[in-house]
């Protein structure tokens, strides 16, 4: 049985996690500094992950 290389649910670590070194950079700015963020994008793009991983 062929397995499904790739992975559909959770974070798992930062080697799966594809380069999002800027944006979380931003997002961290935002939070530390008390502004309002909105993250807007289709659906399975990495809205999620990006927020776990921070």
């Amino acid at each position: 049985m062929i397995q499904n290389p790739f992975l559909l649910k959770g974070y798992i670590s930062p080697e799966y996690f594809c380069d999002r070194d800027i944006e979380t950079n931003k997002i961290i700015s935002a939070v530390e500094n008390g502004r309002d963020l909105t993250l807007i994008s289709p659906r399975r793009m990495g809205k999620t992950g990006l927020i776990l991983k921070l």
